[in-house]
């Protein structure tokens, strides 16, 4: 049985968004990941936004949906704001049944979840609890669903391997930029500080576009 190193991300300021003292891992996160929540200042633009492109407004759903295809469908839209173009992410099933489905869904912050290390997936996350009438909820996330993604707000993420990371945007140093995380065989604290960071954005309320993958179908027998 995986561990269950939770992270409830709850009703809070982004300060006490933090796992319970009895599950947090020992490690802290290391610079060389990416360095999330340490320093540098975000950039404020007083400029009034310009209306969201076509591609943007189908990538910022607000509600969690899936395509129930006979086959797997891999590719989602990522939303990363008014700022970016959509990223065209495509991931590879966790099961080879064609049961499973991605979706994506822009959530605001404070989410009201729990994840854990999954048992049944290795390398991946899976929702542990939602919280009535929070965030996650109202977004349509449910227990069970995996988390194979995040965007985040990030320091100087040019200068990160793109092992550790699957976007980059060019970027002046010392400031935070929001990226994308795929999040499949990251440590625990890595895809804790993503989380935690989408609440620092402050050109609005914090929200982060999350990718997830959801059995939708049963396998037919023959």
């Amino acid at each position: 049985m995986a561990k269950a190193l939770t992270l409830a991300l709850l009703m809070a300021p982004v300060a006490a968004l933090v796992a319970p003292p009895t599950m947090l891992r020992r490690h802290t996160l290391k610079a060389e990941d990416v360095d999330f929540l340490l320093g540098g200042d975000v950039v404020e633009d007083s400029d009034e936004p310009a209306p969201l492109t076509d591609a943007q407004e189908k990538a910022n759903r607000n509600t969690l949906s899936f395509l129930q295809t006979r086959y797997f469908f891999g590719r989602v839209d990522v939303y990363l704001g008014p700022q970016y173009k959509p990223l065209s992410e495509v991931f590879e099933p966790s099961r080879k049944d064609d049961t499973t489905a991605m979706g994506s869904v822009v959530v605001p912050t404070p989410f009201g979840m729990v994840f854990e290390e999954s048992a049944n997936y290795r390398g991946k996350f899976e929702i542990l609890e939602v919280v009535p009438d929070g965030n996650a909820a109202k977004a349509g996330i449910r227990v069970g669903d995996i988390l194979r993604g995040t965007t985040a707000m990030a320091l100087n993420i040019a200068q990160s391997s793109e092992e550790d990371f699957g976007f980059s945007v060019g970027l002046t140093e010392g400031t935070r930029e929001r990226a994308f995380l795929p999040v499949d065989r990251k440590k625990f604290d890595l895809v804790m500080a993503a989380l935690q960071s989408n609440a620092l954005d402050n050109s609005g309320p914090g929200e982060a576009c999350l990718v997830f993958e959801r059995v939708v179908s049963v396998v037919e027998e023959a």
